[in-house]
């Protein structure tokens, strides 16, 4: 005797069938650029399109770190103090020569001497702390 396996009917079962939904909404003009891709891509169906496009690109992210930026700006901040320092340094030694005695121009630029030492030193100080932070929090590659 033969045995015979009844037929449900219907489709073939899928191996991989896809069960997930998700939904958007476009603006007019952004349902034309969709569409003028989509036309360009030559693919055959719009979800096909769709799923090459969102996932068979790299996408990159661009995680921003406030306390960095907070940290940069500061730093930046800094940085043109100590530039404008600089320029004041330069503009009072030639004041000091031009319009003071020499020993009183000499006085005068020692005492200038003693606090651009303070302020070598607090720069070194802030390298140091920069570098530091440079090691901990910015060039941590496993943090992404």
């Amino acid at each position: 005797m033969q045995t015979i396996s009844k037929n449900k009917g219907g489709r073939k079962q899928k191996s991989n069938p896809k069960k997930y939904r998700h939904v958007f909404r476009l603006t007019e003009s952004e349902n034309q650029r969709l569409l003028a891709l989509f036309d360009s891509s030559g693919m055959a169906n719009k979800a096909s399109f769709l799923v090459s496009l969102l996932l068979d690109r790299e996408i990159k992210m661009v995680k921003v770190d406030v306390g960095a930026l907070q940290y940069h700006t500061l730093l930046t901040k800094l940085f043109n103090q100590f530039k404008a320092v600089g320029v004041n340094y330069n503009q009072i030694v030639k004041l000091c020569n031009q319009y003071f005695s020499q020993d009183r121009a000499k006085r005068s630029i020692l005492r200038l001497e003693e606090y651009t030492k303070d302020l070598t030193k607090l720069c070194y100080y802030i390298i140091k702390l920069s570098k530091e932070f440079e090691e901990k929090h910015l060039n941590s590659k496993d943090k992404l």
